[in-house]
């Protein structure tokens, strides 16, 4: 009887904050699609300090902000960072992006509402880009967690960028022997609509140590099947060709 009780008391929590959940998500979601700036400023104010504030968040869906408002989440594989980033149109041809991340530190949950390189690089004016995937790199002892990056400019070309950090502390702090948008990754762009699959742009292989990153043409084409490779040793990644 008591296992029954303890077992239907857990569920009622779970139910309340199921719907907890889905109501904000519905509550922001449609403020954010306001035709009014105000109200779609406001709820996207509010949408960024919820993500901040509430743990709850980070196991999450969040399906009709996908569908809706092509909102990309991109978790690491022991669930401990989680990253949201969504296009911000600011007209037909312009995107601006946006940015959340959420980790765990300990049993503490911390949370950035900006630009992810901005805690990791700390430029004074670093872009908001895609977070395209998060590779959980085991590196010794630590989870090196290696997020990559995209970028869709106005006329509709596609930028790459890596960066990679580690939990440190209540820290996210990014890692200076990595690299952070190479001269070939970074600077290749190819046209994309944004529905380029991850795996045709990103690849990190364990068994080598190879991370890869899309390679261009001189013209600015995607080069199916070829990649700007990386080895990682001891603490620096060295590029292969």
């Amino acid at each position: 009887m008591r296992k029954t009780f303890l077992y239907l008391a857990l569920l009622t929590v779970v139910l309340a904050s199921c719907s907890k959940l889905e109501s904000n998500e519905k509550k922001y979601l449609e403020g954010m699609q306001s035709e009014n700036y105000e109200t779609s400023s406001q709820a996207f104010a509010d949408f960024c300090k919820w993500l901040e504030e509430d743990r709850e968040t980070m196991t999450y869906d969040f399906n009709k902000m996908r569908e809706q408002m092509g909102l990309k989440i991109a978790t690491s594989a022991n669930g401990l960072l989680r990253c949201y980033s969504w296009s911000t149109t600011f007209n037909d041809t312009i995107h601006l992006y946006a940015n959340v991340a959420q980790w765990m530190a300990g049993e503490s949950f911390v949370a950035f509402s900006g630009p992810i390189d901005k805690i990791l690089t700390h430029k004074d004016r670093p872009l908001a880009h895609m977070i395209d995937t998060i590779f959980t790199i085991k590196h010794g002892d630590m989870d090196v967690y290696l997020i990559a990056q995209s970028y869709i400019n106005k006329y509709g070309h596609r930028r790459a960028y890596a960066s990679a950090c580690i939990i440190n502390g209540p820290m996210l702090s990014g890692l200076p022997y990595f690299f952070d948008g190479t001269d070939a990754a970074g600077n290749s762009e190819f046209i994309d609509d944004g529905t380029m699959p991850v795996s045709k742009l990103f690849k990190w292989d364990e068994k080598n140590r190879i991370f890869s990153a899309f390679m261009t043409d001189d013209s600015l084409n995607l080069i199916p099947g070829q990649y700007v490779e990386y080895k990682l040793d001891n603490e620096r990644f060295t590029r292969l060709n």
